[in-house]
């Protein structure tokens, strides 16, 4: 590789080589976080052969490499919007001590561990390959049909056949790698360090550890303004909340507090991000145990293997979910999913949101904001679909994901079964499958007031294609 007189690379040539195919699976779902999980499952129980690839040791994506905690919502006024397999992990999830149900926001806590352990047993009993510690290299495809994903692990660079593929990398990677379109804003939402502290007063804490009302996780309004008034002198760093769970046993607290703006796609750039969130993370603890005598004996249990991203790249879909669909439900005729979450737009230069909507009702999610443009074959679920920045800031939380995993997931298997592509797969069997899965996709949380101007309508909204 050689360097120009002005310091930007120049491209190299490598050796031409044949990448030998290893294996062949009716469905590829690239990618094993929440909605990973979820579609691979679908995916086997619908009959097909499915392979799941993960870059690293163990499944449950921002739940587990990042600590994300709750996993929100699965319910909202007092209703359940989300059930199906989602539901099921999280029951399997509790039953082993690694979940609170009983939460009637839906926004339930998760140990990390557990959780890793509840979605790999999910996974096999269901069939699924799992392929661990491999990255997703490239693909070879030809007019939006994925006929191969290529991979890189400690075997080398490999090739896995398939008839469809389902991105849930978060990254729209493998649509990329396929030649899809896909766009990014300009302002990303920031991403976030999580960490665990043991040694915390949490019967002290206990006010804070409630339920959330309205989507909104209680905050302690005193450690919050002692934290502005340490940002506004230039002792702390820019941080949200914070939000501080109770974790499982006494004495143990989750935070979220920390964020910093960066691209998760640009590896320069989130490598640096990652260093300085870390260094970030044992000053605001410092600051912690200074400031606030419940964290006075604190010490750091664990963070985030990595920082969790909130936003990249966006696959440019048959449609585009925008603030409208979710604070006015539509009753899309495709709809796979439904999600309830609060419009929740992080600021990357502020401690305040710039934006924040709460949610009463669940907003329906279609099939086709998890379609790209081109595709045959090709299938995404999770924080990639296709949305506008205030529907976006609702749809990407984990419990919504992990719905359209299931979507995405079943309708692979159909599209295989059937020989049916993506932008024309039959809608009204894929519904009925995911009702036979225990997926909520009925229509009768739509606002009355939106029922009559639908009727008769085809689909409502508007199309990209």
């Amino acid at each position: 590789m050689r360097v120009s007189g002005e310091g930007a690379l120049e491209s190299v040539a490598e050796p031409a080589r044949e990448t030998p195919v290893v294996g062949s699976f009716d469905v590829v779902v690239a990618g094993g976080g929440p909605a990973g999980v979820i579609a691979a499952v679908a995916a086997a129980r619908g009959g097909a052969r499915t392979l799941l690839i993960e870059r690293y040791g163990f499944v449950g994506g921002m739940a587990t490499s990042a600590l994300v905690t709750p996993i929100s919502e699965f319910r909202v006024g007092g209703r359940q919007h989300i059930g199906g397999i989602p539901l099921e992990l999280m029951r399997r999830a509790a039953e082993l001590g690694g979940a609170e149900l009983e939460r009637d926001s839906g926004n339930w806590p998760v140990n990390d561990e557990i959780f890793k352990l509840a979605a790999q047993r999910l996974l096999l009993e269901s069939g699924v390959t799992l392929l661990l510690h491999s990255w997703i290299a490239d693909a070879v495809a030809d007019d939006g049909r994925v006929s191969h994903v290529i991979v890189q692990n400690k075997a080398g660079r490999v090739a896995y056949a398939c008839e469809a593929v389902v991105d849930c990398t978060g990254d729209a990677d493998l649509v990329r790698a396929a030649g899809l379109p896909t766009t990014k804003g300009d302002v990303l939402q920031p991403a976030t360090l999580w960490f665990q502290l043991g040694g915390v007063d949490t019967d002290a804490l206990g006010y804070v550890f409630g339920d959330a009302v309205d989507g909104i996780l209680p905050v302690s309004e005193s450690i919050r303004a002692r934290l502005a008034e340490l940002h506004a002198a230039g002792e702390v760093p820019l941080f949200g909340g914070p939000w501080i769970n109770s974790f499982f046993h006494d004495g143990l607290v989750s935070i979220n507090v920390l964020r910093e703006a960066t691209d998760a796609s640009d590896p320069e750039w989130f490598s640096r991000t990652e260093t300085s969130l870390r260094e970030k993370m044992h000053a605001i603890i410092d600051v912690l145990r200074r400031e606030f005598p419940e964290f006075r004996d604190a010490w750091l249990a664990k963070s985030g293997i990595q920082t969790g991203v909130r936003e990249t790249h966006h696959i440019v879909g048959l449609y585009e979910l925008n603030k409208d669909d979710i604070v006015h439900p539509k009753a899309f005729p495709d709809t796979v999913a439904k999600g309830a979450h609060t419009i929740d737009i992080h600021h990357t230069d502020s401690i305040d949101q710039s934006e924040f909507v709460i949610l009463r009702h669940p907003y329906n999610v279609p099939f086709r904001a998890l379609v790209p443009e081109g595709s045959e074959n090709v299938v995404i679920a999770g924080r990639c679909l296709c949305a506008d920045g205030p529907g976006f800031g609702s749809v990407r939380v984990m419990a919504t994901c992990m719905a359209m995993g299931q979507g995405a997931g079943t309708a692979a298997a159909l599209a295989v079964r059937h020989g049916l592509s993506m932008p024309g797969m039959d809608v009204d069997l894929l519904r009925s499958a995911l009702i036979d899965g225990g997926a909520i996709v009925d229509f009768d949380n739509v606002h009355l007031e939106n029922i009559a101007a639908l009727a008769g309508t085809e689909l409502a909204g508007t199309d990209r294609s």
